[in-house]
């Protein structure tokens, strides 16, 4: 799951609400995605991939609309223009600083000036993210299956784990934490599913894609299939 998480820390343009959501407005994904990854990712709308429990696939993703972009960065004071900082690694994802220009590149027609800043040392790039040290948002591709390390290290306001940048909602937290103590199935779903939706409207997130990876099978590999962790086991 390749995505930019918001600084959402007082201080940060990105605390705004309508800011996050006007950055996501003002990006043509499928565009992107063809762009960048020549097709090979599917856009997602939240913060979990369709591979994940609790996905809500009648949430929508967030459609191209600079007009709507644009109303969003004037009501929150910004119509003569905005500046944001973005930080991507050099490496994980490969295609983070190709993939930062593509959006500079679109948030220029909504009135966003971008500055990107590029780390080589990709070790110390994760202690930064960890730290909460970051710009106005930072690109990262790391998601692991467990959807409630997810929710517990990046969305949970009251645990504030180590990739928490500041977002907070008093109803996600909530729904999380019923979550996290609700055996039924289907409820700890419901639940999950109604915290996604409100994350996906706060856009802690510049929700861009899933990336889709390709596999070849010689004939002596036949009956293999690739784990859902995208792990090659040889046994």
């Amino acid at each position: 799951c390749t995505t930019f998480m918001c600084n959402c820390q007082s201080g940060s343009v990105c605390a705004d609400r309508r800011v996050r959501q006007a950055l996501n407005y003002a990006l043509d994904v499928p565009s992107i995605i063809e762009t960048v990854m020549n097709g090979a990712g599917r856009p997602t709308n939240g913060p979990l991939t369709v591979m994940h429990f609790g996905y809500d696939p009648l949430t929508p993703p967030y459609p191209y609309d600079p007009e709507k972009a644009k109303r969003l960065l004037t009501e929150a004071g910004y119509a003569n223009g905005l500046r944001v900082v973005l930080d991507v690694p050099t490496i994980l994802p490969n295609e983070a600083p190709h993939l930062a220009q593509c959006m500079a590149e679109q948030y220029a027609l909504v009135g966003i000036t971008t500055e990107i800043k590029e780390f080589a040392d990709r070790p110390g790039y994760a202690e930064m993210v960890k730290a909460k040290q970051i710009d106005d948002a930072c690109c990262f591709d790391s998601s692991p299956l467990s959807t409630y390390r997810i929710m517990r290290e990046k969305f949970h306001s009251g645990i504030r784990g180590p990739w928490w940048q500041g977002y907070t909602n008093a109803e996600v937290d909530t729904l999380l934490n019923q979550a996290w103590t609700t055996a039924d199935v289907t409820q700890r779903r419901d639940l999950y599913r109604r915290a996604y939706r409100l994350i996906r409207d706060d856009a802690p997130w510049i929700f861009l894609y899933n990336s889709i990876l390709f596999w070849g099978v010689g004939p002596r590999a036949r009956g293999w299939t690739p784990g859902i962790d995208g792990l090659v086991r040889l046994f």
